[in-house]
């Protein structure tokens, strides 16, 4: 050292390892593939190469080539392989035992946003239960690719016991801009987040970029703590061999970063240590922040998404009830039928599956598990119900049996059909008359066909009657009522030249080919209550986009031909026409509307509360957006949605939409959104929703926001498209070739059922309520032997119980704060599993909530049924508190 210098305080605290130092990242190097269920290719073409990716994933952990390797979270690919390869299992329970191979715990990655949250529930068990068999499930929640994340996921994981999640899309910087936090629901569950902002398939830089220090700062950007999660994978990506190879390379370049093998378990453990540094985040997040979103593919494919929801739909509150009940009645209960139909359904739920956004071959697959699923729920239903009626005490020739598989009684109109020798009757019910509407009455036949008809008896005839009566019916339980001989026909529902139809609730009148609206509650008038919207869709099976050169089209109902049908039970307004709209882009362009879209539209008023609505349309026309726009009179501040197991406030537009470019939004922020079952607008004097039944997307519209825009569908002919008007850029999808999607045009007969629900004020229990009376129809069964073919199986013979049976309780949700959620079995099937949920945003306390048939032992369990709390013997659950959003699951031992 030269004389005369002296060494500098820092300079002395540096050598002395006391001054600043480089904090060392631990970069947990994570291998994996991410293995889409399917998408532009079908499962079948995706599981060849699945076969031979196996092979490699076998050969690399035995040769030590990596440490470990994760199978994307996801069973499904596995049941399709093991289908094949059953001798497998074996080496795979070697490898998941061993800690090096980790499956689960899904059975397909579900998508988040429009999938019940009970359906959200079955895949996780599904996926759960076969990787247990496997050596168990990796215990996170792993969703890197799904198109947004609900706000009720911390509770469904929480309720499957898992702790820890992963995800990629979605988060804006406004909730964190960490990679890493606690997300919470408003209940207090919560788990800890590795968000990968920069994708599951980032680290594929570590295998092919010799750039070690720019590829870190991409990967430790936004970290807040010194664990960072470095996923190596992607689609349908091989095994990288010489992972090793590059990991050692990389740390020989770096000194502020140490590269490991490692995995999601190993580096959550590592997280725990920080858990009181991280910052705690609520809500969903569906921003197109980090990628794209696509917050408005929960309208492509409509006929998909509607046959999904009628299935699940049918499962949650239908067959699972019934099947519960039928138990009680001496009939065994099927949990492996019950499997076989939710795997139909969940594979359906993957991501690009549930959003439509797939090729037409693959979408066609996706149809056809759905017509699976739907022909075996409602064939469970049909035995079921058929079975009980037979074996019941009271049956008899003309008895007619209905069920009610909700845990409260209901008094509602159910709609029938009667074969009956004489169509003269009366349907009574302890010596009561039943005020019956009959619709229509249709004579058939019921001997041997034969080619000359004019040989066909007339005792060979009877009479098909369609029906519709308003009835009481207990909690879980079935009611037979009598169908008496009468010396009068039943008047059919009355013709009108009427333009109106009223109930005791509201009024409804057709006025110049608009539709008014008034509320008898208050007398209240929203003119042209309801008309549809047509625009040009430019866009793509991913999102919306409007037209280059669009235009948009009111059609209203001026030329509509009206009937009204009027009976005691219901009223019905029916309005018949043709629409015109442009047949393609280039005819709008043009503003040139030249092709015809028929419609049927059907406003019902049955004395419910309720406006059912139901629209049937042929389209003809190719690249266009068909919306049904309601006007509600309220000036919204905000809509409310249901969720998985809650409902959630959105902002009627999106603070970014402005700015959305100039921050870096991968697409326009547009105010679309999706719901699950309602949607809803309210202020301090009134509350207005729509329930609906498989339409999935809103927009609130309106100067002044005052109007519900429904999608009703999509019409696009392409998987992905380049620069959009909201999506500029590259191609979603495949960003190399067109895909065309001609099935995706959606150009046949479609189907639209929603409903309006006015009340004084938003009450999110008492809209699910209103939703499940509304959409879960009762399933019933005629004692007779003149139509063979009510439903498949009639024609069947089958024994009925050898001791008769009669309806007994069970239980009943006394509370009405309290929102119905399911009911099954436990995994051992020792016990019924009863869920509900407190879908008020406060804590309620409950001093009354569930009325038993007798004593039980009970527990409080998670939604798997692992016991969390001891409550005893008792023939009712009281005292109970519910945080606000809680779900609770009650085991009702046998």
């Amino acid at each position: 050292m030269e004389a005369g210098k002296h060494l500098s305080a820092s300079f002395l605290l540096k050598i002395l390892g006391l001054g600043e130092r480089v904090v060392m990242k631990k970069i947990h190097v994570i291998h994996h593939t991410h293995w889409d269920f399917e998408w532009y290719f079908t499962r079948d073409e995706a599981l060849i190469q699945f076969v031979y990716h196996m092979d490699e994933v076998f050969a690399a952990l035995q040769a030590q080539k990596v440490d470990y390797y994760l199978l994307d979270g996801q069973m499904s690919i596995l049941d399709d392989y093991l289908d094949a390869y059953p001798e497998k299992s074996k080496e795979i329970k070697k490898w998941v035992n061993a800690g090096r191979l980790f499956i689960g715990p899904w059975y397909t990655q579900t998508d988040e946003l429009i999938i019940t949250g009970e359906s959200i529930v079955r895949n996780l068990s599904l996926g759960m239960k076969m990787a247990q068999r496997l050596g168990g499930a990796q215990p996170i929640g792993y969703l890197p690719d799904s198109f947004g994340q609900g706000a009720d996921m911390p509770k469904i994981y929480n309720g499957m016991n898992i702790k820890n999640a992963v995800f990629w899309r979605g988060l804006p910087k406004e909730k964190t801009a960490n990679r890493e936090f606690i997300w919470k629901s408003e209940d207090g569950s919560q788990v800890s987040v590795a968000n990968i902002k920069n994708g599951y398939f980032v680290g594929v830089g570590l295998i092919e970029d010799d750039d070690a220090k720019n590829m870190m700062t991409t990967v430790v950007q936004g970290a807040s703590v010194d664990d960072v999660p470095l996923p190596v994978g992607g689609d349908q990506r091989y095994v990288d061999f010489n992972l090793k190879e590059r990991i050692s390379f990389y740390n020989q370049q770096l000194d502020d970063a140490k590269l490991v093998e490692s995995n999601y378990v190993k580096y959550f453990q590592d997280l725990k240590q920080h858990q009181n540094e991280l910052d705690q985040v609520t809500g969903e997040f569906i921003d197109p922040s980090v990628s794209k979103i696509h917050r408005s593919i929960y309208s492509s494919r409509y006929d998909q998404k509607y046959l999904n929801d009628k299935v699940e739909r049918r499962m949650i509150y239908q067959v699972e009830p019934l099947m519960a009940m039928a138990e009680r009645a001496g009939i065994p209960y099927k949990k492996a039928l019950l499997d076989k139909i939710w795997k139909l359904i969940v594979r359906n739920h993957a991501h690009d599956s549930a959003g439509g956004c797939n090729s037409d071959k693959t979408n066609r697959m996706i149809l056809a598990r759905l017509v699976e699923a739907d022909q075996l729920s409602y064939s469970v239903v049909d035995y079921l119900t058929r079975k009980i009626t037979e074996s019941d005490v009271n049956y008899g020739e003309n008895t007619i049996t209905f069920f009610n598989t909700l845990p409260y009684p209901i008094t509602k109109r159910v709609k029938f059909q009667l074969s009956l020798k004489n169509p003269a009757f009366k349907l009574m019910k302890d010596d009561q008359k039943i005020t019956v509407d009959v619709e229509k009455v249709t004579k058939e036949y019921h001997g041997q066909i034969k080619r000359d008809t004019s040989a066909y008896r007339d005792d060979d005839f009877y009479y098909k009657i369609d029906c519709s009566a308003r009835i009481n019916l207990p909690a879980l339980q079935w009611q037979s009522f009598d169908v008496v001989a009468s010396e009068a026909v039943p008047a059919l529902l009355e013709n009108t030249t009427d333009k109106s139809i009223s109930d005791n609730h509201f009024k409804i009148e057709w006025v110049d080919g608009k539709l008014n609206l008034t509320n008898l509650n208050d007398q209240t008038l929203v003119e042209d209550f309801m008309y549809i919207e047509d625009g040009g869709d430019e866009g793509d099976t991913y999102d919306y986009s409007p037209a280059y050169k669009n235009q948009v089209y009111r059609l209203d109902f001026k030329d509509a031909a009206v009937t009204t049908r009027k009976g005691r039970v219901t009223s019905q307004l029916i309005l018949q026409g043709t629409w015109a709209v442009p047949v393609d882009l280039a005819a709008r362009a043009e503003n040139l509307r030249n092709q015809q879209i028929n419609y049927q539209l059907e406003l019902e008023l049955d004395g419910s509360g309720r406006i059912n609505h139901e629209l049937q349309i042929h389209n003809e026309a190719k690249d266009h957006r068909m919306r049904v726009i309601n006007r509600t009179n309220i000036y919204a501040k905000a809509s409310y949605a249901d969720t998985g197991f809650g409902y959630i406030e959105r902002p009627v537009v999106d603070p970014h939409l402005k700015d959305w470019q100039a921050i870096g939004y991968h697409e326009e922020p547009t105010a679309i959104f999706p719901m699950i079952h309602y949607v809803n607008v309210h202020d301090d004097e009134r509350s207005v929703s729509f329930l609906t039944k498989g339409i999935k997307e809103y927009q609130i519209t309106g100067a002044q926001n005052d109007r519900v825009a429904l999608t009703l569908f999509r019409s696009v002919g392409y998987l992905g498209r380049p620069d959009l008007l909201r999506r500029p850029g590259v191609a979603s999808g495949n960003q190399f070739t067109y895909i065309p999607t001609p099935d995706s045009q959606l150009q046949k007969e479609m189907h639209f059922k929603w409903a309006t629900y006015i009340s004084k004020q938003f009450d999110p229990a008492e809209i699910s309520k209103e939703f499940m009376e509304y959409a879960v129809t009762n399933p019933n069964y005629q004692a007779q032997d003149l139509n063979q073919f009510t439903n498949t199986l009639k024609y069947f013979v089958m024994h009925p119980l050898k001791n008769t049976i009669k309806a007994q309780p069970f239980f009943e949700l006394v509370d009405r704060r309290i929102t119905f959620s399911s009911l099954t079995k436990s995994i051992d099937g020792t016990a019924d599993l009863i869920r509900v949920v407190n879908l008020n945003k406060q804590k309620v306390q409950i001093d009354q909530l569930i009325n038993l048939d007798k004593q039980y032992y009970i527990n409080e369990t998670d939604f798997s049924g692992r016991i969390r709390k001891d409550l005893g013997y008792a023939a009712s659950i009281e005292k109970i508190s519910f945080q606000p959003g809680e779900v609770k699951t009650f085991k009702i031992a046998r």
